[in-house]
């Protein structure tokens, strides 16, 4: 017998033993097939019978359950009715006696705003009238001295403008007589001298002018100057004055407008 020959009866015995084998598994699985339905026909016989007896003991657990509860929303309303009713009872005799002691309070808070008004209305008008009386005094004093100090102040000015325009002309008189006589003695000797010394004389005479007319000049502008801040501290001294008095009045009709009003 040849290798092919044995391979193929190997090859046949396998085949007909796994054919038989496969005969076998389908017999087996038809039989698991059967038992299996058996059981499952079996389950849900059991699961129908399961299912109406919790169907049964459900219905009547959920009856039970809501007579019970029926019975206890009934007694929860009729307490909560009661409890309403005592309360409404007890609410209104709180109102009642709540808004009684609020009017008594109310009262006697009006009654007491009202004499504490009229009191401070009459003290309010009393220190008004003194304030007013007092401002009148003060502003009065204040004008008075004002005026006294700028009366003092005009005269003093007014004396020392004089008494410096009167140096003044002195001093531009005494200047002039010397002008004059040195010019008359320069043309008396003119004749006499040389063009060299009346040049001189000329130089000399013109530098003495020059000389004189700005010493003249600086003392002039030194009392212009003098005068001016005199008048300068006069004006800034009124100026001040005038300013505390327009800040009195202000602060007057300041408290005067921030006071409250009295009937």
């Amino acid at each position: 017998m040849g290798t092919l020959t044995q391979d193929m009866t190997r090859l046949c015995g396998e085949i007909v033993t796994l054919r038989n084998s496969r005969e076998a598994l389908m017999k087996d699985l038809a039989k698991a097939n059967d038992e299996a339905q058996d059981q499952v026909a079996e389950m849900r016989t059991a699961f129908r019978k399961a299912h109406g007896d919790m169907a049964a003991r459900t219905r009547a657990e959920q009856t039970k359950f809501v007579s019970n509860m029926a019975a206890e929303v009934s007694g929860l309303l009729d307490g909560f009715d009661k409890a309403h009713r005592e309360m409404a009872a007890k609410t209104r005799r709180e109102n009642v006696r709540f808004v009684t002691d609020m009017s008594r309070e109310v009262s006697g808070l009006v009654t007491g705003f009202n004499s504490a008004r009229a009191e401070m209305a009459a003290n309010t008008k009393r220190e008004n009238q003194a304030f007013v009386a007092n401002m009148a005094t003060d502003v009065s004093d204040l004008l008075r001295g004002c005026h006294n100090a700028r009366s003092k102040m005009a005269r003093t000015s007014k004396s020392e403008r004089n008494g410096f325009l009167a140096g003044l002309k002195k001093s531009v008189n005494a200047m002039r007589h010397e002008v004059a006589s040195d010019l008359t003695g320069a043309r008396q000797a003119w004749n006499g001298l040389s063009p060299g010394m009346v040049r001189a004389r000329q130089e000399a005479e013109r530098k003495s002018r020059l000389a004189a007319e700005q010493k003249a000049r600086a003392e002039a502008d030194a009392k212009a100057r003098e005068e001016a801040e005199l008048r300068a501290r006069a004006e800034a001294v009124l100026r001040a004055k005038e300013a505390v008095e327009r800040e009195k009045q202000e602060q007057t009709k300041k408290k005067l407008k921030g006071e409250p009003k009295t009937e």
